[in-house]
């Protein structure tokens, strides 16, 4: 037992050092092999997550450039890089620009207790439209300038790359008509204003709807009413489209409120305000003018009133492709954020320049609108020695007395903005600079008159027993017994977003914070459309 004993303690030594020694020599170089062709893959794998985060850097960069897509729409946002640019493009396409909404809309919405609309008009410009025959023929003669250039892919501007592929002779633009785009944008605009004022609509008398005889004004006056009406949209023959009640047609020899062409010293005015004022701010475009010229090498050379119609390319060629919005064009891209805001604020000077509040003219024509949104809103008749049609405006089918009615008035971005003017509204605090771009700007026309922009008047009647008489009113509800002590008012919105409260009449009004202008304050503040404005201007030679 004992030798056995310590045989076994040999026994136990032996194993003690046999397997050490068997693992440094069987299993070290093994292990020594696994460490050496470990160094292999580390250096091959951070290759390629180098090479795939530059590529992400590099992609990511792209789609936030004006040459990307924005597919990731976070980080666009966040960097504002497309959604910077998009609210660019959009700001200074001028009355070209696509609509937006600028506030949450009339109707019953944000209208104090007590108060319950009592009668709507609605001034509304046509949807997006191909460019007029005489713009087009500027794009044509900018185009065959760009076909005919010297670099036809010109290195480090990938800006200019979609040239090669677009198509510059626009052989499918229908110049003047309605794109599809715009065609929808009506039936849209129908749908919206049914909704906005239906608890209004289910109590009107009646509606009463008025169209310019422009071919497009037409147009969108009938898909307008098909989506007014709940139908399905459908592009289809203007023939077969709603018919509004009344047509006004065009023209120099016709008074038209919607379409003012009777004012013929207006007409014949050479040079214009907007030209005299442009060539000031021109200067400003110069740079561009030669970037263009310097990398394209077009034959020939582009001239400013080339620069000016391929700038307008950016809204038109965005709303011509399909019935549904797809994106901005490429050709906005080819300008920079700072050539961008000359190209709008000179559409902005050019436009209030010649009919702002200032100019000779522009108020003088949009008095007669003027006069008759004021015999609605006082269930009266028209008085007015101006551009309206006395034919029309005295038979009561053709031009209902007001009363609890809803009107729509189809016309044009001009009228719009004579009626601005005259009414006193988005009046400026000093001219509008010619020889710079003002840091923040005041008169933006994407924001006043886009294709398909609409200026809601609303009649607003409210029990004054849930308010305190004005202390300005002299005894207060005595003035409104005629009216159920109720009192009148007036809410007027551009593009769905209050205006009206910053209008002169409002200065008194208890109800201002609401939009709400007394009725009869506003009335007495049109002073220069009932009774000041001389129409024998529009017979004169203009001496300015």
């Amino acid at each position: 037992m004992h030798h056995t004993s310590g045989h076994g303690r040999g026994a136990e030594q032996a194993p003690l050092l046999r397997p050490t020694i068997a693992t440094i020599q069987s299993h070290s170089p093994p292990r020594h092999r696994h460490r050496r062709d470990g160094r292999h893959p580390v250096p091959v794998f951070s290759l390629i997550f180098t090479l795939v985060l530059l590529f992400v850097v590099a992609f990511l960069a792209w789609d936030v450039s004006s040459y990307g897509h924005c597919y990731v729409t976070p980080l666009c946002r966040a960097l504002s890089g497309r959604n910077g640019l998009e609210q660019t493009w959009w700001r200074n396409q001028g009355p070209y620009a696509p609509f937006k909404p600028l506030g949450s809309g009339g109707g019953k919405k944000g209208l104090p207790k007590g108060c319950e609309i009592s009668q709507v008009t609605i001034l509304h410009r046509h949807a997006a439209r191909y460019p007029t025959s005489s713009v087009g023929e500027c794009l044509l003669s900018a185009m065959k300038k760009l076909d005919n250039r010297e670099v036809q892919m010109p290195r480090r501007h990938p800006e200019f790359a979609f040239l090669t592929k677009t198509d510059l002779k626009l052989r499918d633009w229908d110049f003047d008509g309605l794109t599809d785009q715009g065609r929808k944008q009506s039936w849209i605009s129908g749908r919206q204003i049914k909704q906005m004022y239906r608890s209004f609509l289910s109590k009107a008398e009646s509606t009463f709807i008025r169209s310019s005889g422009g071919g497009r004004v037409v147009e969108t006056s009938g898909y307008w009413l098909e989506g007014f009406n709940g139908e399905r949209f459908k592009l289809r023959d203007v023939s077969r489209l709603p018919k509004v009640d009344l047509v006004i047609p065009e023209g120099e020899t016709f008074n038209n409120t919607l379409s003012v062409h009777s004012c013929p010293a207006f007409q014949d005015l050479s040079p214009k305000p907007s030209e005299l004022k442009f060539s000031e701010l021109s200067p400003l475009l110069e740079p561009t003018l030669n970037r263009l010229n310097s990398v394209l090498k077009p034959q020939p050379a582009l001239e400013l009133d080339d620069l000016v119609c391929l700038a307008d390319m950016c809204g038109y060629d965005s709303q011509s492709r399909g019935t549904d919005w797809e994106g901005w064009s490429k050709w906005c891209g080819i300008f920079t954020k700072e050539e961008w805001e000359v190209f709008g604020h000179a559409k902005d000077l050019k436009r209030w320049y010649d009919l702002g509040e200032t100019s000779r003219y522009g108020p003088t024509m949009g008095a007669g609108y003027v006069n008759e949104l004021l015999a609605r809103l006082t269930d009266s008749d028209v008085v007015d020695n101006t551009a309206t049609n006395h034919t029309l405006d005295s038979d009561e089918k053709t031009f209902p007395r007001g009363g609890k009615r809803f009107f729509v008035d189809f016309g044009h971005d001009n009228e719009m903005l004579e009626t601005i003017s005259a009414l006193g509204l988005l009046t400026q605090h000093r001219p509008l600079p010619t020889d710079s771009v003002p840091p923040k700007r005041t008169y933006i026309l994407s924001r006043i008159v886009p294709f398909g922009a609409r200026i809601a008047f609303e009649r607003v009647s409210c029990k004054m027993g849930n308010w305190e008489p004005d202390p300005e009113a002299g005894n207060g509800l005595d003035d409104d017994q005629g009216n159920d002590g109720k009192r009148d008012y007036i809410r007027i919105l551009i593009n769905d977003k209050i205006e009206s409260g910053n209008h002169p009449s409002c200065e008194f009004s208890g109800l201002a914070n609401f939009g709400l202008c007394e009725l009869d304050s506003f009335v007495e503040s049109q002073q220069f459309a009932r009774e000041e404005v001389d129409w024998s201007i529009c017979y004169e030679k203009d001496d300015e």
